[in-house]
């Protein structure tokens, strides 16, 4: 079993294109955030945040993931469901697949912070069992990026809190979603295939590369030619680790520099061999990944600003 888990999640289409469309539709205009300032705590479970919730009573966490496009996927494993439809296959960027349902109606979902909704039509569901057997028993689905669409966001891992700004022309002069910070970078990214993956130049010495924001990343992952990997071991700037709680390899990537703005280091993070289904599918034609979650995000508070295309780095 794959114990390495990032969970850029993909539809594989088939003959129900129209039904994806609808999908998307229903749930933009139902499980989405309202309000001008809504806050949530956080629970971090082996390098992956979740938020608290439960669904038709089943409780349980949803893992908060920017590589999941929908606003929320449910976990049939652990939630019973009795109207769903087949609706093509499905998987996630480190391998495991699935096959995926649509659900004419959802009757009641919670979420920790108080917000209620009832009666969501059209949401998906899949069995994500590799979660509950990796990460943690209680998962029971995903919460993604078309929930908060519209509103820039701040991660906050040492407080374990995420606060979520509407996109206001006031808030846009005030930005104050920085009041009381120190802002260390302010990093534009750029979208490609998919909305929600934020993209910017990484470099470490003279190998160039493409870095992925993702929570959904587990502690942060490599993906290097054999040439590059060999030339950066060579001049110590990747360098072996040890192993994660699945005695899985971990690595240290020295003195990454970052859109050009600052330095940092990556320390404990894993290393893939090969991603061409995932490339594909988000539009990537560089040889050389690095997705920046966990042993990022937990190093410094970021703002998340997708309208600008910016990520604000923040000290803590």
């Amino acid at each position: 079993m794959i114990k390495i888990i990032f969970s850029f999640s993909f539809l594989i289409i088939s003959n129900v294109l129209c039904a994806q469309n609808l999908e998307k539709s229903a749930i933009e205009n139902e499980f989405r955030l309202t309000g001008d300032s809504i806050s949530f705590p956080l629970t971090i479970v082996n390098a992956f945040p979740f938020i608290s919730g439960e669904v038709n009573g089943v409780k349980g966490k949803f893992m908060f993931d920017t590589g999941h496009q929908g606003a929320l996927a449910i976990n049939n494993n652990i939630v019973p469901l009795s109207s769903q439809k087949a609706h093509g296959n499905g998987f996630v960027a480190s391998g495991q697949q699935f096959e995926k349902y649509t659900n004419d109606t959802i009757d009641d979902v919670r979420l920790v912070n108080g917000l209620h909704f009832q009666n969501l039509k059209q949401i998906p569901s899949a069995n994500y069992d590799f979660l509950q057997d990796n990460i943690t028993p209680d998962c029971i689905g995903y919460i993604g990026y078309d929930f908060f669409k519209g509103y820039t966001f701040k991660l906050d891992y040492a407080k374990r809190k995420l606060t979520f700004y509407k996109h206001t022309q006031e808030r846009e002069s005030s930005k104050d979603f920085l009041a009381g910070e120190k802002v260390l970078a302010i990093l534009d990214f750029e979208i490609r295939n998919l909305p929600n993956i934020p993209m910017i130049k990484v470099k470490v010495d003279d190998v160039e590369m493409l870095g992925l924001f993702d929570t959904g990343g587990s502690y942060g992952l490599l993906e290097f030619t054999d040439k590059d990997s060999e030339k950066l071991v060579k001049r110590k700037f990747l360098k072996e680790y040890g192993k994660d709680g699945y005695d899985e390899d971990l690595f240290v990537l020295n003195k990454v520099r970052i859109s050009n703005q600052f330095t940092t280091d990556f320390i404990g993070i894993h290393k893939i061999e090969e991603s061409s289904q995932f490339k594909k599918a988000i539009g990537v034609a560089e040889d050389n990944l690095l997705i920046l979650s966990y042993r990022f995000l937990s190093k410094y508070k970021t703002v998340w600003d997708y309208d600008h295309k910016k990520i604000y780095v923040l000290e803590y």
